[in-house]
């Protein structure tokens, strides 16, 4: 029998969620599946460790591991998207989230800049979960705090990788995943998201927190935010699709795209 945790976000999916095509060619990319966030929380001490277990309990992280193996399956592009400690000896001055980030690196770092890459601490964080992989074949691109286009060079490598469409996952889902959505958007990319292949957290630190706040949050991401962005599913279905992909497909033909007369 499945938990509440299991299908906080897929209960509020639409009847016909399956229903769909892939338009080109896919990508599966990950967000903060890290051991900073997702695996660990040590980037974010009052947020990360108590999801922990509700990342667990709502087998997302099981939900990750098959969707990177119908990727690999197909020699699909599979990018782990980590995000940096905060880039900057400062940061941003309003949001419950900077305000966390805040208490975990400024005060462990006195206000001071270092090197993410070979500090012992922040290096650990960055690395991607060892239940996930990354396979050799694999990407890695790093990025500063919400979205993952951020100074890490995705945008380039997906173009790189012609990838039309962008599979997306991880944590959290009202958070990275809903923005990465909006940005893929503004980017002309599009975006699908197996609702539950990420993870609607709401930290218990927030101000005004109560129970069940978080079920209140899955049902306005799944039905109205990520909706109005992207085409939300769940794993099954794009295991599906993948599996059953055979190249590009539903790309515009550029001869007839209309054109600017100058």
């Amino acid at each position: 029998m499945a938990t509440k945790d299991e299908i906080r976000s897929t209960k509020h999916l639409r009847a016909d969620h399956a229903d769909f095509e892939l338009v080109g060619k896919p990508a599966l990319c990950l967000n903060h599946m890290q051991r900073g966030l997702a695996g660990e929380g040590m980037f974010l001490p009052n947020w990360g460790p108590p999801a922990r277990k509700g990342i667990d309990d709502s087998g997302m992280v099981d939900k990750c591991k098959l969707l990177i193996e119908a990727f690999h399956e197909k020699n699909l592009p599979v990018v782990f998207c980590n995000v940096l400690p905060i880039p900057l000896p400062y940061g941003n001055a309003y949001g419950d989230m900077f305000r966390e980030q805040k208490a975990a690196y400024l005060k462990r770092y006195n206000g001071k800049f270092v090197d993410f890459f070979t500090d012992e601490w922040s290096r650990r964080g960055l690395e991607v979960m060892p239940e996930l992989g990354p396979a050799e074949q694999d990407f890695i691109s790093y990025s500063w705090n919400v979205h993952p286009f951020t100074n890490s060079g995705l945008e380039l490598l997906l173009h790189q990788l012609d990838v039309d469409t962008v599979i997306w996952t991880g944590f959290a889902q009202q958070s990275v995943v809903l923005t990465s959505c909006a940005v893929a958007a503004d980017k002309y990319f599009n975006s699908i998201v197996p609702v539950d292949a990420s993870y609607v957290c709401v930290p218990p630190s927030t101000p005004e927190f109560y129970e069940g706040l978080d079920e209140v949050v899955a049902e306005a991401a799944v039905k109205v935010l990520l909706a109005a962005l992207a085409h939300c599913t769940d794993t099954a279905a794009v295991i599906d699709k993948i599996r059953k992909y055979d190249g590009p497909k539903g790309r515009p033909d550029p001869s007839v795209l209309p054109r600017i007369q100058y």
